[in-house]
């Protein structure tokens, strides 16, 4: 097993965003002790994912990469499979399923001290099923070869929205597919922020258009990846 490095975008509110990040960092520093943590924000005034995890990508000094939004949580031995299996697949969605925490029992949970299995019993508010296998952002597991073969995230996706859909197609067609486990996580409860209020939302789907249309050919893929050289 390689030096793991936890890639994880993070702007503070002020709020319950900074209480739910502050109980996930810990519960990663204790149940992955050996693990770096890069933690990163970006430079925009609007949030990126895309640039913040490009640059806690850039302090990172492991050989493998888990991308972690600040509120998921898992089943630890799930990364440690998943990492082995990275012997085999050219990277790993650890999940099938996102269990949304809710508010009542997020806020007793961060009252608690990170573990696993959790000190309470919470109550999941909604499940994602179905269509959680279509997603792919949240978290990933993959070499820093790949990340870097693809670019990492494309930065011209400004705010929230699928920046992670784009990287997904880019490591597909370059790298090789993804391997999705049948297995869990479990989202903190934090107020939502509504993709389509982004000002950006067009422009961004117009521009993951793109990467889902050079899908099927590395040549096409590889010229939307080097324009971000030339942007």
């Amino acid at each position: 097993m390689g030096k793991l490095s936890i890639l994880m975008p993070y702007r503070p509110d002020n709020g319950p965003r900074d209480q739910a990040f502050s109980w996930v960092k810990a519960f990663y520093k204790k149940m992955l002790a050996e693990t770096e943590i890069c933690i990163s924000d970006c430079t925009t005034p609007l949030f990126s994912r895309a640039q913040a995890v490009n640059n806690a990508a850039k302090q990172a000094t492991g050989d493998i990469f888990i991308i972690a939004d600040a509120d998921i949580i898992l089943n630890p031995d799930i990364i440690n499979k998943s990492v082995q299996l990275l012997n085999e697949h050219a990277w790993i969605i650890p999940y099938s399923r996102v269990k949304h925490i809710s508010k009542k029992s997020t806020n007793e949970l961060l009252n608690t001290g990170p573990s696993w299995p959790p000190r309470i019993h919470f109550e999941v508010s909604k499940t994602a099923d179905a269509g959680a296998r279509n997603f792919v952002g949240g978290l990933n597991i993959i070499p820093r070869k790949n990340f870097e073969a693809v670019g990492g995230f494309d930065e011209r996706f400004l705010g929230y929205g699928a920046e992670d859909d784009a990287f997904g197609h880019s490591v597909n067609t370059i790298c090789g597919p993804y391997l999705r486990l049948d297995t869990d996580i479990f989202h903190l409860w934090h107020p939502r922020v509504r993709t389509k209020s982004n000002p950006h939302y067009q422009a961004n789907c117009a521009l993951l258009k793109r990467y889902v249309d050079a899908g099927k050919s590395k040549k096409r893929m590889l010229s939307i990846i080097n324009e971000r050289v030339k942007d």
